[in-house]
């Protein structure tokens, strides 16, 4: 039943891509816009799209190859070499050289191609932000998240839910597979609604709290708190521009302590959701320690993440200092543990070492760098605090590993790359 309401919507929201796609006025911006759609239809059916198909790909992963090579042939190879792109560059060499040294060429194969994506968008976006500007192409860039938003909404009125895997609670996350992947969907909503000036699309305000409501019905702990930075700076944004300078303050500290109100609540309410974060914050010393000294009941604290966690580090421990340094591969992981890091900057110290896990903070302290020195004030904050949560998320969960997750990533960076000022702006 879900499985029809699901292709209704999306032919649905097709209709309205290729009219954002017609009336777009550039290349760029139709290629983002399709590019989302086709992720976000694909990877709702995903019991069709996720099964390997081809040579061990996906019907999803083969459209992400397919729209890395459409975006390979419309972006001029000059962009490619753009010098803000080097820090990218010099973290993806040492996949490589961590993929050469341990023979893991179908990781590296894997790993290439998410990333080789994740270019491709980021281009593409900066392209189309640098032609026309923050406001028509984030604008145009939210057309393919009446899909998922609808879904969500659907799921919710006609009862279909989701089990979380963790503790079996409920997630409304519109018949689409995991609520990680469909959580950075909403997430990349929230944010494009909230980098926009005030009053350029029509119940702005009103789209940026429901993302967040949609958001809580997903269900999924980390997203929940990544977006609070996101929520904490619209707010402040918000006020910032609607009240007199003398003003500012005391309703900043006003809304403050409604917002504290607000959270302490929902978290009181959730507390069998969100009880094991203060487990682990108030014990970490007694839990940095060998997996094999873990208790049963340690074990399931942050739904296992912890221990999870422990394993990794401990098998990274034993390597020697050639392993240590380079890594033990992409994707390396396949075949050793059960599941996946839960953590991105574990997995990459276990599967890159100590030179890729250096290059990927390098990377992303020149972006907060670069982000908080953004010419646009307004902007800067609001990039720069969403890119935050996208950071910490990374603390508990793997965005970065799917999809979803690098094109939060990658409009992200291409925000900071624009550097776009208040105008109407041009490439240089």
């Amino acid at each position: 039943m879900f499985e029809l309401v699901k292709l209704i919507v999306g032919l649905i929201t097709f209709f309205y891509v290729v009219k954002s796609m017609k009336t777009s006025g550039n290349k760029y911006i139709a290629f983002i816009v399709f590019s989302l759609w086709l992720r976000f239809f694909l990877s709702a059916f995903h019991s069709v799209t996720f099964p390997p198909l081809i040579a061990g790909f996906s019907i999803n992963a083969l459209g992400s190859i397919g729209i890395t090579a459409i975006g390979v042939m419309i972006i001029p190879t000059a962009f490619f070499g753009l010098k803000k792109l080097i820090p990218i560059y010099v973290f993806l060499a040492t996949v490589i050289i961590s993929a050469l040294y341990n023979a893991e060429y179908v990781g590296l194969i894997k790993v290439l191609v998410k990333w080789a994506y994740f270019l491709t968008i980021a281009i593409a976006f900066f392209l189309a932000l640098k032609l026309n500007g923050v406001v028509d192409t984030s604008k145009r860039a939210l057309v393919p998240f009446i899909m998922p938003v609808a879904l969500q909404l659907l799921s919710v009125l006609l009862g279909e839910v989701k089990a979380s895997e963790a503790d079996n609670s409920a997630s409304y996350i519109g018949g689409y597979n995991h609520e990680a992947a469909f959580s950075m969907m909403l997430v990349t909503f929230v944010m494009l609604v909230a980098i926009l000036p005030k009053k350029t699309i029509a119940w702005q305000t009103s789209l940026f709290f429901t993302g967040i409501v949609f958001i809580f019905l997903a269900n999924y702990r980390t997203a929940v708190i990544a977006v609070l930075p996101v929520i904490i700076i619209f707010l402040l944004s918000a006020m910032q521009q609607k009240l007199e300078r003398r003003f500012q303050l005391p309703m900043m500290v006003f809304g403050g302590a409604i917002l504290v109100v607000i959270l302490s609540f929902f978290f009181t309410t959730q507390q069998e959701r969100f009880q094991d974060i203060s487990v682990f914050v108030s014990n970490i010393d007694e839990l940095i320690k060998a997996p094999f000294y873990y208790s049963e009941l340690e074990k399931d604290i942050f739904s296992a993440r912890v221990y999870i966690w422990s394993e990794y580090l401990y098998a990274f421990s034993t390597g020697d200092f050639w392993q240590q340094l380079f890594g033990n591969g992409p994707d390396s992981w396949i075949g050793i543990f059960p599941k996946y890091a839960h953590n991105t900057y574990v997995s990459y110290l276990y599967e890159f070492g100590y030179l890729g896990f250096v290059c990927f903070i390098s990377l992303n302290i020149i972006v907060l760098v670069s982000a908080w020195k953004m010419e646009d004030k307004q902007l800067s904050k609001k990039v720069f605090f969403s890119l935050v949560g996208f950071l910490i998320m990374n603390l508990a969960t793997m965005p970065i590993w799917a999809i979803e997750g690098l094109i939060v990533y990658a409009i992200l960076l291409s925000l900071i790359f624009a550097d776009l000022k208040s105008g109407k702006e041009h490439l240089q």
